[in-house]
């Protein structure tokens, strides 16, 4: 038996289970777990996996899209398994290996019942090896093939390859034909890439972004995508980087800044990561039973989320969720 535990920031909602991915028997057991947890049309359903081991000093992680697919990080998903690990450690500051990097997560406010983390990321990089455009050099800023010529993209890594750009309408049956066609190119974006939009609702220091993610779709929110959306919107000029950002996204509001340090901008996500749900499974035969929910703080959360909702009808942004 394992216990999951079901957790989101912004409602993209992510298992956090205490396994690692040399617990199951062979690759293809491992994906077909993932796949049955995350299937929305079975017992439980979710945006992805965290597996971790939280013995070492430096807790290990491993994160695995709905569709079985393995990516380097996930945000929103960060926080939630930051929070695991400052609840068990009984600590405000923890430092937690996903991937090729290390990630601090900080205990941050309770505001209005609603728990906060607050995470902070490697610098972001403007030249990222991926993806590349067919045989010119890495792309840094320009136009890309199949999408919409009328867009600049800024492509940036921030553990994930994100591709960035600036819109003065959101519509999102554009960004969801957009995304498929990233995914549908591994000529051009051989390991794939979550693809955003970022529309300016104030004049710097308010903005909504929506994201494509590779291996799992339009979701409620993208935590790495509205980390990579801030450095974009720096690096565009509209606001210095040090300056916090009010993110609005699907699912919820997160706040987001850029520390300045070491010729690098290294952004900070601070935002909810509320508990949903914990059940023991048997990971071979998943069944909805024993299950726990964390009744106050989604009642708490849902309260944010209908002032967020509130002000993205106001300001006129469509989504399905």
């Amino acid at each position: 038996m394992a216990e999951i535990l079901n957790a989101h920031g912004s409602r993209n909602d992510i298992f956090v289970v205490p396994l690692t991915p040399r617990d199951f028997a062979s690759d293809d057991e491992l994906t077909a777990f993932v796949q049955r947890l995350c299937d929305r049309a079975g017992p439980f359903g979710g945006d992805g996996v965290y597996f971790y081991d939280g013995a070492p000093p430096v807790p290990e992680a491993w994160f695995f899209n709905p569709d079985g697919s393995s990516a380097e990080f996930c945000g929103n998903g960060m926080r939630c398994l930051g929070r695991v690990v400052l609840d068990q450690r009984g600590t405000d500051t923890a430092v937690i290996r996903s991937g090729q990097a290390q990630y601090t997560v900080r205990r941050g406010t309770t505001e209005e019942g609603v728990r906060q983390v607050s995470l902070e990321h490697p610098a972001v990089d403007f030249t990222p090896q991926e993806p590349v455009v067919k045989d010119r050099s890495p792309l840094t800023e320009g136009r890309l093939p199949d999408l919409d010529p009328a867009l600049t993209f800024t492509a940036v890594t921030i553990g994930n390859p994100h591709l960035v750009a600036a819109v003065g309408k959101y519509v999102e049956a554009d960004l969801v034909a957009m995304g498929e066609q990233v995914a549908s190119r591994r000529d051009v974006f051989p390991a794939g890439a979550n693809l955003s939009v970022l529309l300016p609702l104030t004049q710097d220091d308010e903005v909504f972004v929506r994201t494509f993610e590779r291996g799992a779709g339009l979701t409620a929110s993208c935590g790495s995508g509205m980390a990579a959306s801030r450095a974009v919107w720096s690096r565009l000029g509209a606001v210095a980087p040090e300056r916090e950002v009010l993110i609005r996204n699907a699912g919820g509001t997160a706040m987001v800044s850029l520390n300045v340090r070491d010729n690098g901008w290294h952004p900070v996500v601070k935002g909810n990561a509320t508990l949903v749900y914990r059940a023991e499974v048997d990971p071979a035969a998943l069944a909805r039973d024993a299950v726990q929910h964390y009744d106050e703080e989604e009642r708490a959360y849902a309260a944010l989320e209908q002032r967020n909702a509130a002000r993205l009808r106001e300001a006129g942004v469509e989504t399905t969720m």
